[in-house]
C-alpha cells in the first residue's frame, strides 16, 4: 500500500464539473528541493559566508542548525491536509498559520535533543534554540505574523489511520535529514505531533484541531517570540545571526517551491535577484 503523502502545496482548478489542472508538491519533495537549493545555490553566495563567519566559534553547528530549520519549517502543514478553501474556480489547501505549529514542533525537537546531554549541549542549545525557532516563525513574515493566526479549527485528515500514516511520512523525512541529532530528538518531535491528536468535531466527519489546542500553541509560541525579540534587541550579534538565518531559510523555501508550476511572484523574483547579487559579489572577490 502506498504511504499517504503530506502536501506542502495543493491546488485544483476546475471549469464547471471538469478538473482542468492540479498543482501539487509533497512535503518530502519540498524539503528535498529546499535542501538542494541550500547546497547548490545559497552556499555559493556572500550571505552564506557572512552566516558562517558570524558563527565562527561553532561553524559545524551553524550549518547543522540551518539544515534543521529547513527540514522543520513546514512540518506544521501536516495538520492542514484537509483544510480546503475555495476561490472562484480554485480549490486549494490553506496553510495559513502553519509556521506557529512548525515553531512549536521545532521547539519540542530541540528540547528532546537537549535532554539527552544537558551538560554537553546547553551552550549550543541556548544560542541556536532562538535562532531556529525565530527563523521558522518568521519565514512568512512579509505576510504579517498576527494576520496568519488561524482562529478557527483546522481540518487535518479523514480518520485516525490516515493521521498515523501521515506521521510515519514525517518520521521518514526527519530521519532522512536529521539523523545526526539522534533518536531522542526525532522521537520528541513525533511525540509532539501525536500529542496534538486531531479529533472529530460536531461540524464534520473529518478530524480537526480545535480552537483550544490552537490557542494553547499560539500562547506557547507568543512566549517564545517575546524571548526571541528580547535577545534580538539586547544582543547585537544574535540579531545578525537571526537576520541571516531567516533570510537563508526564506531563500531555500522559495527556491524549494519552484517546481509547483505556478507563475513566479514578485517576491520570488526578489529572492532570485538577491541570490544572483550575492553570487556576483563572491565572483568579484
Amino acid at each position: 500500500m502506498n504511504m499517504i503523502e503530506v502536501y506542502a502545496y495543493w491546488k485544483e482548478i476546475r471549469e464547471g464539473e471538469e478538473v482542468k489542472e492540479v498543482g501539487k508538491q509533497s512535503l518530502r519533495q519540498h524539503v528535498d528541493e529546499s535542501a538542494r537549493a541550500l547546497e547548490n545555490d545559497i552556499k555559493n553566495t556572500r550571505i552564506w559566508r557572512y552566516y558562517v563567519n558570524i558563527n565562527r566559534d561553532n561553524k559545524e553547528s551553524a550549518e547543522k542548525w540551518i539544515r534543521a530549520a529547513i527540514v522543520l519549517h513546514d512540518l506544521g502543514k501536516i495538520f492542514y491536509q484537509r483544510n480546503f478553501k475555495f476561490r472562484k474556480n480554485e480549490k486549494y489547501l490553506n496553510f495559513a498559520g502553519h509556521e506557529f505549529i512548525s515553531t512549536y514542533l521545532a521547539d519540542r525537537f530541540l528540547d528532546a535533543w537537549l535532554e539527552e546531554d544537558i551538560k554537553g549541549r546547553l551552550n549550543e542549545y541556548k544560542d541556536f534554540r532562538w535562532i531556529v525557532c525565530g527563523a521558522i516563525l518568521y519565514h512568512h513574515h512579509a505576510m504579517g505574523l498576527k494576520g496568519r493566526e488561524q482562529l478557527y479549527e483546522i481540518n487535518v485528515c479523514r480518520n485516525e489511520n490516515e493521521f498515523n500514516e501521515m506521521v510515519n511520512s514525517i518520521y521518514g523525512i526527519v530521519q532522512n535529514y536529521l539523523a545526526e541529532f539522534g533518536t531522542n530528538a526525532i522521537q520528541g518531535l513525533i511525540n509532539g505531533i501525536r500529542e496534538l491528536k486531531p479529533t472529530e468535531l460536531s461540524k464534520c466527519y473529518e478530524l480537526s484541531l480545535d480552537r483550544g489546542i490552537l490557542s494553547d500553541i499560539y500562547r506557547y509560541v507568543d512566549d517564545l517570540n517575546g524571548e526571541i525579540w528580547r535577545k534580538f534587541v539586547e544582543d547585537r550579534r544574535f540579531g545578525k545571526k537571526m537576520i541571516l538565518s531567516t533570510n537563508i531559510l526564506i531563500m531555500a523555501d522559495y527556491r524549494g517551491s519552484e517546481g509547483r508550476g505556478e507563475e513566479k511572484t514578485r517576491f520570488g523574483e526578489m529572492v532570485d535577484e538577491s541570490i544572483k547579487l550575492y553570487r556576483e559579489i563572491i565572483s568579484l572577490l
